[in-house]
């Protein structure tokens, strides 16, 4: 049990300095990333009251699991729901109007489980860090999200090519985008060059104040809306629990939950600028959570300047992570170059990039969101794309 709960404490306070090493070694050449690009468009400042209608038709759609975070079983909510709708509302609205999130709601249970039944169970690093939390605040969340995702989606600081926890967006639509972006640029005699950059531990290493800074500076919340945000941030703690045994508890001065539903939005507020950067170096930017792929297209004869472009997208978003508080992890980062055959001869001088200061050899093949890409024919990608589809 403490070996579990050092761990995951253990790990971030690891990357974080790891981080903090790196930044100081970087180069003092290389642009600064701290810039807050400006708020354009309507202000997030207050919370609509909330319905006993609007609780009951969540409540509806609601799976009847507890946790053990919970102190009235999730079934009897959800089979009184004309009662607790009643009661949620009230607690919702003076939630919202007070501009805070309910200390008993904070404290998140982590249950480790293990990423793959052939991996050593004694291992702490074999597992996933399982969050479990109050049904109720989980209702919270959702009227809050409700209120404050219509904002955030329509503000053109807010990544448009961001593809995960979006209706309308899926694992589908942002395949489908790749191979479309890697055809037509193939039609245009041009070869496609693409970086899938891994990030350690991304949600957990979201620094609060940068983010209620960019919250506030590039996206206009304030007010109440601001204030139930920071009270949601601040206190949060959790603790390690293995059936009827729980760890001490600790606090979580950083990151967001990832498996709650207002933790995603939140950390693309985080990392909205990262589509801005590769957008000012011409780069093509794409996200999946924290799942990041860069491409560019390259001519097959002079493909230099291109490469260049490529290269300083990249140290530019290294001095943006390192400033931000977050780990790129080089080693789990992939490049591949789509090539015909006959043009790989004439580009076998083109061998790697570099992130993060460590050079990255280009790949056969590259993983994205589950599927395996191929430096290889149309053909063979239009059938990696209907085998998805089929699943």
């Amino acid at each position: 049990m403490h070996c579990f709960f050092q761990f995951f404490i253990d790990k971030v306070i690891k990357l974080k300095n790891s981080v903090s090493d790196t930044l100081r070694s970087l180069p003092a050449s290389l642009p600064s990333s701290k810039s807050f690009p400006s708020h354009c468009g309507p202000i997030f400042d207050i919370l609509s009251p909330v319905t006993a209608d609007e609780v009951r038709k969540l409540l509806s759609s609601s799976l009847p699991k507890s946790s053990v975070m919970d102190i009235i079983p999730t079934s009897l909510i959800l089979g009184c729901q004309e009662v607790f709708s009643e009661i949620i509302a009230h607690l919702a609205n003076l939630s919202f109007s007070e501009g805070r999130f309910p200390d008993k709601f904070k404290q998140a249970s982590v249950t480790p489980l293990l990423k793959c039944r052939s991996l050593d169970k004694s291992v702490p690093s074999n597992y996933w860090p399982i969050f479990n939390l109050n049904f109720i605040s989980k209702v919270l969340k959702r009227l809050f999200l409700t209120r404050f995702q219509p904002h955030m989606l329509d503000l053109p600081n807010f990544n448009n090519y961001q593809f995960a926890y979006r209706r309308g967006c899926s694992t589908e639509s942002a395949l489908q985008l790749y191979l479309d972006r890697i055809y037509s640029t193939s039609d245009k005699g041009r070869l496609v060059l693409l970086v899938s950059l891994d990030l350690n531990a991304a949600f957990d290493m979201v620094e609060h104040a940068t983010l209620l800074k960019r919250l506030s500076c590039s996206f206009g919340v304030s007010g109440v809306a601001f204030s139930w945000i920071r009270s949601y941030l601040d206190g949060r703690t959790q603790s390690v629990r293995m059936g009827w045994y729980s760890s001490a508890v600790t606090l979580c001065s950083v990151g967001v939950p990832q498996g709650s539903v207002l933790g995603p939005l939140l950390f693309f507020a985080y990392t909205s600028l990262l589509s801005t950067i590769a957008k000012s170096h011409q780069v093509f930017q794409q996200q999946y959570a924290d799942d990041t792929q860069l491409y560019v297209a390259l001519s097959p004869i002079n493909y230099s300047n291109e490469l260049i472009t490529l290269q300083s997208c990249l140290s530019s978003l290294h001095v943006w992570f390192c400033e931000n508080g977050m780990a790129l992890n080089p080693s789990k980062s992939d490049a591949i170059l789509f090539v015909t055959a006959q043009r790989l001869k004439i580009m076998f001088s083109l061998t790697s990039v570099k992130i993060a200061d460590s050079a990255i050899q280009f790949s056969d093949t590259v993983k994205i969101l589950g599927v395996t890409l191929e430096k290889c024919t149309k053909h063979q990608f239009i059938h990696l794309l209907t085998a998805t589809c089929n699943e």
